[in-house]
């Protein structure tokens, strides 16, 4: 029976790990329905902008929303490209992925995504963030696995 698994992706050197990790280790197989999704956060990019926090301080001006289109067009775009990458290191390795880049919370986008298209096994990197960074950024993997009703598999950090 062929399962439905998604794959959280977010172009870090914790995610090339962990999708070496679940080849290696056999998490995923051939004939298994593979989505590999990376989260663009519209959010983040409101906050932080060009010149950091200082410029929401501002107020809004026409700059801003044009800087704004113009920062999340660029990061769909490298989203895209680093999604390309990945579909082409897991066709190396014998699997066929679907990739999909979604924008919003990674993991209200994910337990979203995931819940509305029945899927079996959700695999995601850890940061291991410390307990006072995982307070105020979150953390993706815990929010799934308290979320999700799926099984969800968190690949940790081989320092």
């Amino acid at each position: 029976m062929t399962r439905k698994v998604l794959i959280g992706y977010d172009h870090s050197e914790i995610s090339n790990k962990a999708m070496e990790w679940i080849v290696k280790k056999k998490a995923i197989l051939p004939d298994d329905n593979i989505t590999v999704i990376t989260i663009v956060n519209d959010d983040a990019i409101a906050v932080e902008g060009t010149f950091g926090l200082e410029s929401t301080l501002v107020g809004p001006a026409a700059w801003m929303a044009d800087d704004y289109r113009e920062r999340v067009s660029q990061i769909e775009k490298d989203s895209t490209d680093a999604l390309k990458s990945v579909v082409t290191w897991f066709n190396s390795k014998g699997f066929n992925v679907t990739p999909k880049v979604l924008g919003g919370d990674p993991g209200e986008t994910l337990k979203d995504f995931a819940e509305a298209n029945h899927i079996d096994l959700v695999i995601v990197g850890s940061r291991g963030l410390g307990f006072i960074k995982r307070q105020f950024l979150g953390s993706v993997s815990e929010y799934l696995t308290h979320h999700l009703k799926c099984s969800v598999l968190v690949v940790k950090d081989e320092h």
